[in-house]
């Protein structure tokens, strides 16, 4: 029986290529159909909102973080897609306790590419290999950036902002963005008023997501900050197929 090994170097058994997929995951749910197509897809999160109309076809199994373990079940699936990060550790080893369980764990641009091949692998298609080759291409022709000193926010009350050990950071760096966000155990630190103002960054990104930041929200950095920003958080938290996109973001240099 061909063996496989997901992001967390786990290994799992499929003894044919899967047909009953599950996605705990929003990225990897978009990746998946991006592959093989949504037919074998039959279940996948409240938050599965791309490809558009998907999740009105399908299954909904919960959130990433409550996930209804018999909807899964009910399903019988031959494979479920899931993530270090973004899901809960013991729903994933209740549901690997009875099927074969794929987690991705995405911190680094490498990490990012490899996914692709991965993919390709357990979902056995050949397309992430395409995919593979076009993100691989836009990282190597990124053009230079003047380095400016960034702080990206993902959450109000308290203020939390993506450390440096993230996907979000890498993409980051690409853009010639200098991470002030502190080292620590949490990767998404929580900062006071106090603490931002004293990092004084150039920038201030707020993210579409998870928290919902909206123009009105500048005004709590403005004029602390030169310049403040509310972006498109799938564009820097989705990494699969939506790489290629972000990369074709930043080669046009939206921070410079």
């Amino acid at each position: 029986m061909p063996k496989y090994f997901d992001q967390l170097g786990r290994e799992i058994s499929l003894d044919h290529p899967p047909q009953r997929i599950v996605s705990l995951v929003p990225s990897l749910t978009e990746l998946a159909v991006d592959l093989v197509g949504a037919e074998r897809l039959v279940g996948c999160t409240s938050w599965c909102e791309h490809p558009a109309g998907l999740r009105e076809q399908k299954t909904v199994i919960g959130g990433t973080k409550d996930v209804h373990l018999e909807k899964v079940r009910a399903l019988n699936p031959d494979l479920i897609l899931a993530n270090k990060e973004e899901n809960l550790p013991d729903q994933i080893e209740a549901l690997a306790k009875e099927f074969p369980v794929w987690v991705s764990d995405v911190r680094s641009i490498e990490q990012a590419l490899d996914l692709f091949l991965l993919f390709d692998a357990v979902l056995q298609s050949e397309r992430g290999a395409i995919l593979h080759r076009e993100a691989k291409t836009l990282t190597e022709a990124m053009p230079e950036f003047k380095q400016k000193t960034v702080l990206y926010f993902i959450w109000k009350d308290p203020y939390m902002v993506a450390g440096p050990d993230t996907y979000i950071n890498a993409l980051l760096q690409i853009a010639g963005l200098q991470n002030l966000a502190p080292a620590q155990e949490q990767r998404y630190p929580s900062l006071s008023r106090e603490e931002i103002e004293s990092l004084n960054p150039e920038l201030i990104l707020l993210s579409s997501e998870p928290y919902a930041f909206t123009a009105g929200h500048t005004l709590d950095f403005w004029p602390d900050c030169p310049e403040v920003r509310v972006i498109d958080g799938a564009r820097f938290t989705w990494y699969g197929s939506r790489l290629i996109k972000a990369l074709q973001y930043l080669k046009k240099r939206p921070f410079s």
